[in-house]
């Protein structure tokens, strides 16, 4: 499974299209895929998998909610399996993302393509630094002191 990394800037166009960092092309051509995957994320995001990280995270999603039950569970897995996408790539490397995503991740037109290791992240540039200063700044000093970095 390839480890998705790096962060990209990027504009979607007039039509809800966005420009798939060239990285995360290549590995979709190594895996002789002809799509990504695209679902709601957590924090205001969209992730974006490779095929091979979509089939990691479906059995990844299986272990984890064995021994969940019940209606929170479902809700979980009908939030993400409901929103998730066959993002194909166009003859320009771009994916068109559906409104109902753009909608939960409040893209406007500058947006962040995020390496997150086992998936990319697609946010709102503004969303992005505003989490980027409050949460995963932060939360990373705070971690890296605690692991002696």
């Amino acid at each position: 499974m390839q480890v998705t990394i790096g962060r990209y800037d990027y504009s979607l166009d007039p039509k809800n299209r966005l420009v798939v960092p060239g990285r995360y092309r290549e590995a979709l051509l190594a895996e002789k895929g002809r799509h990504f995957i695209m679902a709601v994320g957590l924090d205001r995001c969209i992730w974006l998998f490779l095929p091979s990280q979509w089939e990691a995270f479906l059995e990844d999603s299986k272990t984890s909610t064995r021994d969940m039950k019940g209606e929170k569970a479902r809700a979980v897995k009908r939030h993400i399996f409901s929103s998730a996408i066959e993002a194909e790539l166009d003859e320009q490397g771009r994916i068109l993302v559906p409104q109902h995503l753009k909608d939960h991740a409040g893209l406007k037109k500058d947006v962040v393509v995020s390496g997150a290791g086992n998936k990319a992240e697609i946010w709102d540039s503004k969303s992005w630094e505003s989490y980027s200063r409050k949460q995963a700044g932060p939360s990373f000093e705070s971690m890296a002191q605690d692991l002696d970095l």
